[in-house]
């Protein structure tokens, strides 16, 4: 029976591990799909352009915020993130899963959009932890790692907005958990087109 597409938005404060467990559910789950973003931000460590970001310049975004270009972006730590509407709306068109690594900012812009959505906020055990995380991946300064830090404040002050919250201890843990939600969202009935007449069909 055919299923309507839906955006899965996990969110979490950086350092929180959110690009990690995308990639996990991504790789057991091959029906579903990522949305790269675009971003002005540098390139960090491995990454590469068009798999893990877009990267371009502060002027090229601008220039695709004044051709909506963009279902949602947002400036974070001083760098801008958006989402393109083009790439979204094929994967849906084909039934798909997709999702979004993206930051509370972006989740609201989603919402008020009115897509189908599904929103996962991804926590730390605790802060410290966070602290810990933030600290061990080497790739920013103490400064920046304290703003990090403080904003994730902000950020954890829209838990309640969100449909599911998720303490990521363990990365298999939390891809077990994070796919269950999934496959059952999947398969709730709203996102079935007409499953009477395809059964009686």
């Amino acid at each position: 029976m055919k299923r309507r597409g839906f955006l899965v938005t996990i969110a979490s404060p950086s350092g929180g591990g959110k690009s990690t467990i995308c990639r996990e559910i991504l790789r057991i789950n091959p029906m579903f799909c990522y949305s790269v973003s675009w971003t002005t931000r540098a390139i960090r460590g491995s990454e590469v352009d068009g798999v893990d970001y877009f990267f371009t310049d502060i002027d090229s975004f601008q220039r695709k915020i004044e051709e909506s270009f963009f279902l949602e972006y947002a400036v974070v730590h001083g760098n801008y993130y958006g989402t393109s509407i083009e790439y979204i709306e094929s994967c849906l068109d084909d039934g798909k899963i997709v999702l979004l690594d993206i930051d509370v900012q972006g989740v609201e812009l989603v919402k008020i959009g009115g897509y189908d959505i599904v929103s996962i906020f991804m926590l730390p055990p605790n802060e410290a932890i966070l602290r810990q995380r933030l600290v061990s991946r080497q790739t920013d300064s103490q400064a920046v790692i304290e703003k990090r830090l403080e904003n994730s404040k902000k950020e954890i002050d829209f838990i309640q907005t969100y449909d599911y919250l998720v303490i990521n201890d363990e990365i298999e843990n939390t891809v077990q958990l994070v796919n269950s939600i999934l496959v059952a969202e999947q398969n709730k009935v709203k996102r079935y087109v007409d499953p009477i007449e395809e059964f009686y069909r």
